[in-house]
């Protein structure tokens, strides 16, 4: 399991809710690995969007020459994947509270950190979908919310996958 590369993790977790539970035994340190990966795919349209389709900073910049702008929109690129990073793992933290809770109502054992673990494979059609919607110019009212559910959707079909704990006798 240790030997997958992230982009088989990717595509996995697209559809494979019985391997996006087998995920939960990664090392934390792959998971965190593939939350950035999300990042990055999450925030890529946006950025793109900005860079080559929209060309147009002045809501970014009103009041600052163009020399400024080589300093300002690096920061300004930065800034924002520290931002979506953050988000990222606070949505993944938060998700994985909500597993706990849906793990207990069907029975199942699933400790918190490899709630989070399964989360952050869980999440990832929802991250891809709405980050790409930026780029075509789409918004979709109460997106965060569709977001949410399609998460919960995928993270209840993967807590199905898991094992029921053995009764001893």
């Amino acid at each position: 399991m240790k030997k997958k590369s992230l982009f088989t993790l990717f595509y996995q977790s697209f559809y494979s809710f019985k391997d996006i539970a087998k995920f939960r035994f990664l090392s934390i340190g792959k998971t965190i690995q593939y939350v950035f990966l999300l990042v990055l795919f999450y925030f890529l349209p946006a950025m793109m969007k900005l860079l080559f389709i929209e060309r147009d900073f002045s809501h970014l910049t009103p009041h600052f020459d163009r020399g400024s702008l080589v300093i300002i929109i690096p920061l300004y690129l930065i800034f924002t994947f520290i931002l979506y990073t953050g988000i990222l793992f606070i949505k993944i933290s938060f998700l994985a509270g909500v597993a706990g809770i849906l793990a207990k109502g069907l029975k199942r054992s699933l400790p918190y950190r490899n709630g989070w673990r399964l989360t952050a494979f869980c999440i990832t059609l929802p991250t891809v979908l709405f980050g790409l919607l930026p780029l075509f110019g789409i918004t979709i009212a109460f997106g965060t919310l569709y977001d949410l559910a399609i998460s919960a959707i995928y993270i209840f079909a993967t807590i199905l996958k898991l094992p029921r704990p053995k009764k001893h006798s």
